[in-house]
């Protein structure tokens, strides 16, 4: 491998890991590969022009997965299946200022294959204290949605969690927003701790409508949510934090709807042992009316054994069939009670590509239980 060569390579890697914190402490787990022979020594080179400098180059990283699943549900066949396709991209357009990019190519359950452009912001950082980005962005409600993406080599199981779903999975929360989002990190000696504030379209409940407000918002009220986390150097890989959402959303027929989202967690992240523990209320509140409580939960553990990691996850989620957004009137999502536990191993074959192996048991308020297998090749360059 020429020096060229390794040099590209690091400079992909150094931007997957600025953008998902995960991928830096799943990576010190691999080994260093040997490093390269020096080159020979070489005539030094002219001395750069910086009075003035534009761009920086365009980081691309892109994700793929390949699997077979199989299934006791009704109504289903055993299938081969191709799963999102993803490139993110991002550019340092000055010491201040940078843009990303997330394309995702995901098949729809008619195989027609769908483009959605996932993300899309413009973020400036004059300090580790302070940044501000605009545009579309993936929201920071709990730990996961903001931590793992649509890549899923990053992700140790397969698939997200019940309740952090995409809403092209059947997903109810809004994980997507168009607006501005703000955070960093607050004086706070070894505690670290870190502030996030967002404001945006929200999430659209309308007969038909695409869930993502990406040019029209319904009504003129914006949703906001705000965040305070901590990762205390007395613990390292410990994160444990919470968040507030708040929208009111516009319904086909009235009653608007007042929707708060509390989410809390504690995470804990090293090279060897994986540990995530969420927990979320729904609170919606039609006006003048009751107010109905979605509670949901999920706790995944792993521990690494050199390149395999065995790992489970048990998921669960409770909402009231009167519920005005999540009781399926107007093609929304049904979310009811229910619950998932997945077993499985993932190998990583080499360092860009894994192979994972997952039992599902799914249950369903009124429905009889459903077992599935599942395998995936997940894989990043």
């Amino acid at each position: 491998m020429s020096q060229d060569q390794i040099n590209a390579l690091m400079e992909r890697i150094h931007a997957l890991e600025v953008e998902v914190q995960q991928l830096k402490e799943k990576s010190a787990a691999a080994p260093a590969p040997a490093p390269a022979p020096a080159p020979a020594p070489a005539p030094a080179p002219p001395p750069e022009d910086t009075s003035s400098s534009g761009p920086g180059p365009v980081q691309i990283i892109g994700f793929g997965d390949i699997g077979y699943q199989a299934s006791d549900e009704k109504l289903t066949t055993n299938s081969f299946q191709v799963g999102s396709f993803d490139l993110f991209m991002s550019s340092q357009l000055s010491d201040k200022v940078s843009a990303l990019a997330e394309l995702v190519l995901i098949p729809q359950s008619d195989n027609v294959v769908e483009t959605d452009l996932e993300r899309i912001l413009l973020t400036y950082k004059p300090s580790r204290y302070f940044s501000f980005g605009l545009g579309r962005y993936h929201t920071n409600i709990g730990y996961y949605n903001a931590a793992f993406h649509h890549g899923q080599w990053l992700q140790t199981p397969i698939g997200r969690p019940l309740m952090y779903a995409f809403d092209d999975e059947n997903g109810y929360l809004p994980m997507q927003e168009i607006g501005f989002t703000a955070g960093g990190i607050l004086p706070s000696g070894k505690l670290n701790l870190r502030w996030i504030g967002e404001m945006g379209n929200g999430r659209s409940h309308l007969l038909d409508a695409e869930p993502a407000q990406n040019r029209i918002d319904s009504n003129n009220d914006k949703s906001f949510n705000v965040g305070l986390s901590s990762r205390p150097d007395y613990v390292p890989g410990l994160i444990t934090g919470f968040s507030f959402y708040r929208d009111v959303v516009k319904l086909d027929l009235p009653p608007q709807v007042t929707e708060n989202i509390i989410a809390v967690y504690a995470v804990y992240n090293k090279s060897t042992y994986e540990w995530l523990n969420e927990a979320m209320v729904v609170r919606n509140t039609p006006v003048g009316g009751r107010t109905y409580h979605t509670p949901g939960f999920y706790t995944q553990i792993s521990r690494g054994f050199g390149k395999y990691r065995p790992y489970f996850r048990y998921a669960y989620e409770n909402s009231n069939e009167n519920d005005p957004l999540f009781a399926g009137e107007g093609g929304a999502a049904i979310v009811g009670r229910q619950s998932d536990a997945s077993l499985g191993l993932r190998y990583d074959v080499t360092e860009g590509a894994a192979f994972k192996l997952q039992y599902d048991r799914g249950e369903e308020r009124g429905e009889p239980g459903e077992n599935s297998i599942e395998t995936q090749f997940a894989f990043t360059f």
